[in-house]
């Protein structure tokens, strides 16, 4: 792959996309990696990078010869940077979204002792994983699982039950748990049906941090007098009733519902942040025509903009950062 990198025969961003397509843990995140072959995103990022380029080649005109030359619109030409702007914000956001596809999800299963996180764990999984009583604080210790829902690679955590407790290693155990969810990409809580909600279901949902995905899951709809609930889904662990759709409520609440067709242009992390940056220097470049700022001050940020999006696709890049992209593949040096 490096080699017909050099040799000019693929771009760097089919580059990454073998090396994807080989460590892809998922059928979603295989997709992914095939799309980013045939060239969509190198056709995507040149197409932008070169209207930047007709707008620095206007300004820079400007700068050398502005009284031989029409005047400029200077709002036209932030109208265009606007744009090109918009167009990598998106790419940023989609590019997020893929990664998760290409990581998976890390989703705690949280909630007081015995309202069934270990059985809703051995239940998604297909497997005994978990030890299942009906004594509260069985679970002491942080458990993992991964699975893929739907093409998603996930890792399920089953924590511990949050509670008060003296016993000093379900004290460690609890802590970990808060860590845990402090710390996944979504957090499903669960609560007892045939208990009802109850006010400490609410001050544990409180410690969820703000921004992390919740979905509000009601278990043992089985034994409740009237499994229907106004808090979230109602599932039965033991039956399997209401899992499919728990799957599906996670999976949308993520962003990762559906087939996945608007991530075809999807970026990778290093490919992020270069089209970050790059939107970073347009925003700059807006601001330096809203100051008055003379044509030249335009094309500072206007240029580093460029150089970011040729480094997505190789066009402008130095050796230091090749060897380090080629370092993460295995094969085809």
């Amino acid at each position: 792959s490096q080699r017909a990198f050099l040799n000019g025969r693929l771009d760097l961003t089919r580059a990454e996309a073998i090396s994807e397509l080989v460590s892809a843990r998922s059928r979603r995140a295989a997709e992914l990696a095939m799309a980013g072959l045939d060239g969509g995103l190198q056709q995507r990022i040149e197409a932008l990078r070169d209207q930047l380029l007709d707008q620095l080649c206007e300004l820079e005109a400007r700068v050398d010869f502005e009284e031989d030359l029409p005047s400029l619109d200077g709002a036209a030409v932030c109208t265009a940077l606007r744009d090109v702007q918009q167009a990598l914000d998106q790419l940023v956001l989609d590019g997020q979204q893929a990664q998760l596809l290409r990581d998976g999800l890390r989703v705690a299963i949280i909630g007081r002792p015995n309202v069934g996180k270990s059985s809703l764990l051995n239940a998604l999984s297909g497997q005994e994983r978990a030890i299942v009583t009906d004594l509260p604080g069985t679970t002491r210790d942080l458990l993992d699982y991964d699975l893929v829902l739907q093409g998603v690679p996930i890792t399920l955590l089953d924590t511990a039950g949050i509670r008060s407790t003296a016993d000093r290693v379900e004290q460690l155990g609890i802590e970990r748990s808060r860590a845990a969810f402090a710390s996944a990409d979504a957090v499903v809580l669960l609560y007892d049906l045939s208990r009802g909600w109850s006010p400490d279901d609410s001050a544990l949902r409180n410690e969820v941090p703000d921004g992390t995905p919740l979905l509000v899951v009601g278990n043992k709809s089985d034994l409740a007098a009237e499994p229907a609930t106004t808090q979230g889904l109602a599932i039965s662990a033991r039956s399997g009733l209401g899992l499919a759709e728990l799957s599906s409520a996670l999976l949308k609440l993520c962003g990762l519902s559906g087939e996945g067709q608007g991530l075809l242009l999807a970026l990778n992390q290093r490919q992020c942040d270069l089209a970050a940056a790059a939107s970073a220097a347009l925003g700059r470049s807006q601001q330096a025509a809203r100051d008055g700022l003379p044509w030249d001050f335009w094309t500072i940020d206007l240029r580093e903009a460029i150089r970011a999006l040729g480094e997505i696709t190789g066009a402008e890049i130095t050796e230091a950062v090749l060897d380090r992209v080629f370092s993460r593949f295995c094969i085809g040096k």
